[in-house]
C-alpha cells in the first residue's frame, strides 16, 4: 500500500490519492477531522492504525481514495467547501474515476460534506459520516460549559470564518439553519463512548431533512475494526447505475 499514493500540490494545500492495485472506477473522497493532516511526504491516515485498515480494505475492493489537508481547522467554512469542489474537479480531470463519489467524512469533516451534499448533488453517490459533528451551535454551547478551551475554539471559530469574536458570537448561531432536503443515502456510524449532549436530537433532525435516507449504525470502542466493512456495505448498493 505505502508504495501506492501520489502526494501533490493544489492550491497550497497537500493532497493524496490512494490507488488499488486492481480499480474499479470507483472512488472514495475522504474528509478527514480537522487533525487529520496531509503534508509533503505523509497523512494522517497512514499513520493511524485504524485509518489505515480502512485504505487497505477499500482499496482492497478497488476503490480508488483521495484526500486533503483540506485548510486544517476550517469549522465548514465556504472557503473550504469551494476549495473541495476545486480539489474534486481536479482529480477527476487527472484520474480514470467515475465521476459519481462516495464521501467518508470523519467529525468536522461532515461539516464539509453536508454541504456539497447541496453543492454536489449529482456528483455524489453515497456520504458515510464517522462520530459526525452535525451541529456549531450545539458544539459553541459544549465548549462554553467546558470554560478550559473556550478561548482557543473562540479563535479558532474566528480564523474560519474571518470574522471577529464578538462578531462570532452572533453569527454562530444561524449557523445550523440550513434546512433544505438533502436525498443522498447516508450512514452514521457512532462509536459509543463518543458521545455529545443532543446527538440523538441532531441525528433525528438529519434523518428528517433526508427524507429517512439516513441509517445509523452504533459500534462499541472495541469494534472500530468494522468501520470499513460497514462503509463498504452500505456505500456497494449504491453502484448499479453508472
Amino acid at each position: 500500500l505505502l508504495k501506492m499514493f501520489r502526494i501533490f500540490q493544489y492550491e497550497n494545500e497537500w493532497n493524496i490519492i490512494y490507488y488499488p492495485s486492481k480499480p474499479s472506477g470507483f472512488s472514495i473522497m475522504i474528509i478527514g477531522d480537522h487533525h487529520h493532516f496531509v503534508n509533503n511526504s505523509d497523512s494522517y491516515w497512514l499513520q493511524h492504525p485504524i485509518r489505515y485498515g480502512c485504505i487497505d480494505k477499500w482499496m482492497e475492493q478497488g476503490y480508488t481514495c483521495f484526500s486533503s489537508n483540506f485548510k486544517g481547522k476550517h469549522w465548514g467554512n465556504d472557503a473550504v467547501v469551494s476549495f473541495t469542489q476545486r480539489f474534486y474537479n481536479t482529480v477527476m480531470k487527472n484520474e480514470i474515476l467515475n465521476e459519481k463519489i462516495h464521501i467518508f467524512a470523519e467529525g468536522k469533516g461532515a461539516l464539509i460534506a453536508l454541504k456539497l451534499a447541496f453543492s454536489m448533488k449529482a456528483k455524489i453517490r453515497s456520504i458515510v459520516l464517522l462520530n459526525p459533528c452535525l451541529s456549531i451551535k450545539d458544539i459553541w454551547k459544549q465548549e462554553k460549559e467546558r470554560k478550559i478551551f473556550y478561548k482557543q475554539f473562540l479563535n479558532e471559530m474566528s480564523n474560519a470564518y474571518g470574522k471577529t469574536k464578538e462578531e462570532m458570537r452572533f453569527l454562530y448561531k444561524d449557523m445550523d439553519r440550513t434546512r433544505e432536503l438533502i436525498s443522498i443515502p447516508i450512514k452514521i456510524i457512532e462509536i459509543v463512548d463518543h458521545k455529545e449532549k443532543n446527538k440523538h436530537l441532531q441525528i433525528q433532525q438529519l434523518r428528517k431533512r433526508n427524507q429517512d435516507q439516513t441509517k445509523v449504525v452504533y459500534l462499541l470502542p472495541e469494534q472500530r475494526y468494522k468501520i470499513s466493512t460497514e462503509t463498504y456495505r452500505f456505500i456497494k448498493r449504491f453502484e448499479n447505475v453508472l
